[in-house]
Order: structure tokens, then C-alpha cells, then sequence
């Protein structure tokens, strides 16, 4: 591939004024989102992009359009939900957007800047010259170019229909009046991920392009998009919208795709650091003064540095005076540098509350010795608690509130961490495995899913804890699809060892052994990046189907429980087996040769039946003589008596293991062949994952989107109406009728 530079001393000054067509959008009969006076026309029509010059220009010109959606993506994604509210100096845009009362007046709420990006992706895919290369070294110079302009768009468009609910779908740029007075189709959520599937996969896992030196703080690469992301949220929406099983699969599958991508010197995404906890030290002593940070959510250097969480970020200008810039920082933190001014956007009591409900176990350490520690409320003050320091720790790392001098006044001031820097983040690594872990599980392998959550990835973790509750050859074939070896994904498990009980089956999951240095670890449970070691919560545990029990279908616990142990010759009081005297020589010649115990008490007046017994001790043949007629019989007949028992004891067992047997067998095949257990299990998975894309991406503006997903897969608006209603009551009737989940603009877009 043809390496393309292009310098500036400062990003700003680069992307704005770069824009290859400007605002030229499309509606219903498209003129009113149409800027047909825009000065960035760059070109004229007919002009082929074969130039490498031009080429740079107008990706650059696209990745400017995108600053103009950056912001209010979070805040769609945000606001609307459940997570955050706004406080009452709040601007009337943004108190609109919280209400979901959103005018065609509200600033955020302009499709143009949507339909801006889409007509430069549009208007660059039809000019650029894509047969442009060195035949000799069978290279196409532009190929990464087009692939993430057809990345970009499908991203947009996603964006917007996700927005809007119906929107007007062109794929041709409009660039004459002729074409804006033209009608196009109203494309839904279907339709744009149809679409855009197709579209996408000639350019499924295409490098990015080599751009160097673009200006600010951003690795280059960080402001594209992954093909197979983007193809892998189109696939996980397409299986929401319509419970689509095959679909969910293929989009676990894109997600995957990308973690083990190894183009452009990037490889084996691992699940990040352990995130934020306790000292073992600490709580093992019950002090709790050291809290361990692992993470960076926004990075404080460089972009795209080694150890940073994020993967795609729309770059954004230094300062406001400069154009795009990122006002999250100013919504979501409180300014008082200069002049103190209240951050608008602050955490509700839903993300509080399910923070504090976290259960976070983990491992105490005095020197070698180990044990496990649950945190509990008694060791913390209230104000500690209000601040984070009870149940799960990430949100104590992402949020404070604290008390400052400003004016020599004291002034309470707010900080979200994941909004201190320049851009705007879009994709990240813990966002992807949870993305993949709810795609498992609407697939229909909640396990798998749940390992993301509690230990993390690695191929000894699929082959103990995944693999065998699928014993199909379609669920074998699936599963082994998703490789992650040992030597690049290590997760605290160094290894497991099989497991079977005493009846015959696996009751429990098979036993891990732990990895000797913890440092060395680079895959963890998202769920332990905050609350402790999830392995160790029961709730949150590597589990086997015997912990599931369905009214339904209930588990024959109490038959297990009547079978008992299986008896063991061991246990029964065998006497020892008896010493065998071999027949002496003399028995045959002499028979007699021993004289009785009447004749020896005749012999000896004054003899006990001790002294003959002495006496015949030294005879073989009165030992031999005692073993045949008294010694063996004895030992046959108690023996026998003994045996007795355990035989009846043997046949009891196994008639109460035989109906247990019976009752499992039956349990565990209408268990895995019962649609409905396997959709309860899925339920308690997915449950499980929603918590987590809350404590783990609270703040990002998903949370929205996150919600609706719920309400599309289970065809309940009432999972998103509810969740927000937690949040306001008055809009949980509101969000029962799904039109009201989208925005409209003039009467032109949306429902």
C-alpha cells in the first residue's frame, strides 16, 4: 500500500475548511437540508479523485464533517436515558433532549449535519479513482481510502436512522438543484442495515490508510472506523430488530474479527486492565487507603498511545474560538478556572444506586497467605459511600464531586473523567467485548457470553467453561470459530482441570488454577474491572446448568440428595483375614499326635485352658488342627454376614442413583431442548450485561441505544419506557409508544 503523508502543524487548522462537498444533504424532496451556497465546493463536476493530493483532501474533508455530530451523539445516546440528568442551568436545548422534547429548534437536532458527512462519502465514492496503483506490485493506491469512506457512511447513516427512525436514504451525491427536488425513498432501521451489510463486506478487514502527521494529539489511525465494527453493529442491530439468531452470530463474529486483527501493526485486543480495586493488603486488614487505577477512559497524552482504552474518537479542536469544539468537556465537568461556571449534565440515582448494589469480593493478602474478602457497607462512612466507595469502583474513578476555593468562596465542583480531554471518543475495547457479549448471548450461548463478564477470554476458558453445555456439531463448529490463544489472551485461570463427580456427571464447572504472578494477566472479566474478582460472586460465578432451577422444570435436587455415597467395602468391618497354617507333614502319618485338652488337663491337674492353648502353639499340627475347626469358620460366617449387608446396601444405592439418573436425564434434555429454559438463561445473562454496559460505559452516550436494543430483541417497549422511567416518571407512557423513541425535523424526517 502506498504510504500517504500529510503535514500540519496544527489538526484545527487542517480539517476545517477541508470539506469535499460541504453541507449538500438530502430529505423526502431533499432541498430544505440542502446548503446549496456552500464556499468548501471543491471540485467541479465530472473532476475524478486519481490525485493522491486530492484523495488525502477530501478524507480529510469527511473526518471534518464528522466534528459536527460528535457531541450530540454522546448526548443522544445520553440524555434520553436513565444514567444521567440534567440540573437547572442547564440550557433549554439540553433540558429539551432530557425531556425528550426536542423541537425542530433545538440546535441538536439538525439532520443536515448528518446529510453533510453522507454526501461527501457519497460524492467521493463515485469520483475516486479506485483502479489507481503500481501494476507492477499489483497495488491499488486508494483501496484503504475507500473502504473507510464506505465505513464512515455506513456508521452515519446508522447514526441517523437510530436518530430519526425514518430517514431519507440517497446514495449518489447531490450536487445540481435538479437532483435536490428529487424524491428519494424513506429508509428504517431494516432497510439501513440491509443495505449497509452488503455494502460493506468487499471491504470487510481492509487496512486503514497510512496517514502520518496530521497535527494535534491524535494518532491518525484513531479517527477511522473498523469495517468490522461497524459490520458488527449493523448485524447486532438487525438480530434486536428482529430477534434474529443467525444475525447475532454474525455479529459476534465481526466483533471477534476485529479483536485478532492484525493490520496496521495492531494485534490481539485483550479485555484491558483490571480497571480499578482495592489493595489486597488493604482490605485483608480492613484499612481500605488504597485504590489501584489501571485504566484510562480518556487519555491525558497522545490518542492512540500503548495502554489507552479507546480505539476510535472523532478529533476535535483545542478551543472553542477554533470551530468543533468538544463542549461535552464544559456539560459534564464544572469550570472554574477562569470564571465558575456549573457543569449541566450530572449522574442520576439510577447509575448511583446500581453502583452501590454491586457486590465486590475479592482477594485479602497478608504476605502468601490469601483469602476471600467481601467489602460491606460497615466499613465506610456515608459521605464515602456518596462518593463511590461502596459496590463497584468505576464509578468513584469516573465521577467526583468535591469541595474548591474559588474567590476565596468555597464552591462544590464536579469532574467526569472520561470528559477532561480534547475529542470525542466513539469505540473502545470494553465497549466491543460487551457488544460481543450481548451478541453471544441473543445468539444463544449465554455461557459464553458470561465468561466476558467473569473471567474473561481464553481458548482453555472456552473449552472448560463454554464448550461443553453446546454438544451440537453447529454449536462445536460456531464456537470454535472464536479463537483466542493462550499466548496472547491470559486470563487469571492459567489452566483448568476436569472435574466429574461421584454420580457420574459435571455438577459443578471444572476447576481453574490460577496464574502465579496476576501481573501478568491482560484478559480480565469486564464485571472484576470494578467490582472485585467476579469469578468469587456467586452471581456472577462460571456456572453449570444444575444452579439453574425453573419452576417449570426443577432440577431433581432432592433424589441427588437421597442417593448419597456410593458404599464401599471399605467402610464395613471385615474382620482381617485369618492367618493360613499350611498342613504339616506329620498329618497324615500321625493324626492324633496332639493330645486334647482333656487329655492334657488330665496330664496337668492344675492346668488352664491357656496353658494347652501355650502348649499347642508349638504343635503345627494342633495349630493347623485349630485353624481348620475353629479359626476359618468363624471368619466365613462373619464375612458372609458382613458381605450380606453391603450387597443390600449396594442394591439400594443403586436403584436411588438409577432414579435419579432418570429424572436428570430427563431434567437436562428438556432443560437444553426446552426453548423456554434456554431464554430464561438468556434472560439472566442479558440482564447481567445491561448492568455492566451501565457501570462500565456510563458517561458515552450508548446508554440510549443500549436500552432500545432490550426493547427491539424482547419486543417490550416497556425495557426502555421503564429504565427511563426510573429516571422521570412522567416519560415512561411516553417511551411505551415507539414512535416517541425518535426525533422529527420539519416534517420532513423521522415519524
Amino acid at each position: 500500500m502506498k504510504t500517504i503523508k500529510y503535514m500540519s502543524n496544527k489538526l484545527s487548522g487542517l480539517l476545517c475548511g477541508l470539506c469535499l462537498l460541504g453541507v449538500l444533504c438530502v430529505n423526502t424532496s431533499c432541498e430544505d437540508m440542502l446548503d446549496k451556497g456552500n464556499d468548501y465546493v471543491i471540485y467541479t463536476d465530472g473532476h475524478v479523485l486519481s490525485d493522491p493530493a486530492d484523495t488525502v483532501t477530501s478524507v480529510l474533508g469527511i473526518l471534518n464533517k464528522l466534528q459536527g455530530i460528535a457531541v450530540r451523539t454522546n448526548l443522544m445516546g445520553e440524555l434520553r436515558a436513565d444514567l444521567v440528568k440534567v440540573r437547572d442551568n442547564a440550557t433549554a436545548d439540553l433540558k429539551g433532549i432530557a425531556s425528550l422534547d426536542i423541537d425542530d429548534d433545538n440546535k441538536y437536532n439538525n439532520p443536515r449535519d448528518y446529510y453533510a458527512i453522507i454526501n461527501n462519502c457519497n460524492y467521493f465514492l463515485e469520483r475516486a479513482d479506485s483502479t489507481a496503483g503500481n501494476i507492477n506490485r499489483n497495488e491499488k493506491y486508494f483501496q484503504a481510502e475507500i473502504a473507510q469512506v464506505h465505513s464512515i457512511r455506513a456508521w452515519t447513516y446508522l447514526q441517523l436512522v437510530l436518530l430519526y427512525g425514518r430517514v431519507p436514504f440517497v446514495d449518489t451525491p447531490i450536487i445540481t438543484k435538479l437532483q435536490s427536488d428529487a424524491t428519494y425513498p424513506m429508509y428504517e432501521l431494516d432497510d439501513i442495515c440491509d443495505y449497509f451489510i452488503k455494502d460493506l463486506k468487499p471491504y470487510y478487514g481492509q487496512e486503514y490508510p497510512e496517514y502520518t502527521g496530521i497535527g494535534g494529539d491524535i494518532d491518525p489511525k484513531m479517527c477511522f472506523f473498523p469495517t468490522q465494527v461497524v459490520m458488527g453493529d449493523l448485524y447486532l442491530w438487525k438480530a434486536a430488530k428482529n430477534h434474529d439468531k443467525e444475525a447475532a452470530k454474525q455479529a459476534a463474529k465481526c466483533y471477534y474479527d476485529y479483536i485478532v486483527w492484525d493490520l496496521n501493526g495492531k494485534k490481539m485486543m485483550t479485555a484491558s486492565g483490571r480497571g480499578v480495586h482495592w489493595s489486597g493488603d488493604d482490605i485483608y486488614w480492613n484499612r481500605y487507603n488504597t485504590i489501584i487505577i489501571s485504566m484510562q477512559y480518556s487519555p491525558s497524552g497522545r490518542w492512540g498511545s500503548a495502554g489507552q482504552e479507546f480505539i476510535t474518537a472523532i478529533p476535535m479542536d483545542s478551543a472553542a474560538a477554533d470551530g468543533y469544539y468538544n463542549e461535552l468537556r464544559n456539560l459534564y465537568n464544572t469550570q472554574y478556572e477562569t470564571a465558575l461556571v456549573e457543569a449541566s449534565i450530572e449522574p442520576s440515582s439510577v447509575i448511583r444506586d446500581l453502583s452501590q448494589a454491586q457486590t465486590y469480593i475479592d482477594y485479602g493478602t497478608n504476605g502468601s497467605e490469601k483469602k476471600v474478602i467481601t467489602v460491606t457497607a460497615d466499613k465506610f462512612t456515608d459521605e464515602e459511600i456518596a462518593d463511590g466507595l461502596l459496590g463497584d469502583l468505576r464509578f468513584y474513578y469516573a465521577y467526583s464531586q468535591r469541595t474548591t476555593k474559588y474567590n476565596s468562596e468555597e464552591v462544590d465542583v464536579q469532574s467526569i473523567s472520561k470528559h477532561r480531554y480534547q475529542h470525542v471518543g466513539i469505540y473502545r475495547t470494553s465497549q466491543i467485548y460487551l457488544r460481543m457479549a450481548e451478541a453471544l448471548n441473543y445468539a444463544g450461548y449465554p455461557r459464553f457470553a458470561k465468561q466476558i463478564l467473569t473471567m474473561g477470554l481464553s481458548n482453555p476458558v472456552i473449552q472448560y467453561m463454554v464448550q461443553p453445555y453446546y454438544t451440537t456439531a453447529a454449536d462445536s463448529a460456531f464456537i470454535e470459530y472464536f479463537d483466542f490463544n493462550a499466548a496472547d489472551f491470559r486470563p487469571y485461570a492459567d489452566s483448568y482441570s476436569e472435574s466429574v463427580n461421584e454420580l457420574g456427571i459435571r455438577t459443578a464447572p471444572a476447576t481453574f488454577t490460577a496464574r502465579s504472578n496476576s501481573s501478568d494477566c491482560n484478559m480480565w472479566g469486564i464485571h472484576s474491572r470494578g467490582s472485585g474478582l467476579a469469578f468469587l460472586n456467586e452471581a456472577y460465578a462460571p456456572f453449570h446448568v444444575v444452579d439453574s432451577d425453573r419452576v417449570d422444570n426443577p432440577y431433581p435436587r432432592a433424589k441427588q440428595m437421597l442417593v448419597g455415597k456410593k458404599p464401599n467395602k471399605n467402610q464395613y468391618n471385615y474382620p482381617k483375614v485369618p492367618t493360613v497354617v499350611k498342613k504339616p507333614s506329620t498329618w497324615d502319618a500321625y493324626p492324633n499326635v496332639t493330645v486334647s485338652l482333656a487329655t492334657y488337663q488330665t496330664l496337668n491337674p492344675n492346668s488352664k485352658y491357656d496353658d494347652y492353648r501355650s502348649y499347642i502353639t508349638f504343635d503345627s499340627v494342633g495349630k493347623y488342627n485349630i485353624y481348620i475347626n475353629e479359626t476359618l469358620p468363624a471368619y466365613v460366617s462373619d464375612t458372609t454376614a458382613i458381605y450380606a449387608v453391603y450387597s443390600a446396601d449396594l442394591k439400594a444405592y443403586n436403584t436411588r442413583l438409577k432414579d435419579f439418573l432418570t429424572d436428570y436425564n430427563t431434567w437436562y434434555g428438556n432443560a437444553y431442548g426446552d426453548a423456554s429454559f434456554i431464554q430464561a438463561e438468556q434472560d439472566d445473562v442479558d440482564q447481567c450485561i445491561l448492568d455492566e454496559q451501565a457501570l462500565e460505559l456510563v458517561f458515552e452516550g450508548n446508554r440510549f441505544y443500549d436500552l432500545m436494543r432490550r426493547a427491539y430483541w424482547y419486543n417490550d417497549n416497556s425495557k426502555l419506557a421503564n429504565a427511563v422511567g426510573n429516571r422521570d416518571a412522567s416519560l415512561a407512557t411516553k417511551l411505551l409508544t415507539r414512535t416517541n423513541w425518535f426525533l422529527k425535523w420539519n416534517n420532513k424526517i423521522g415519524y
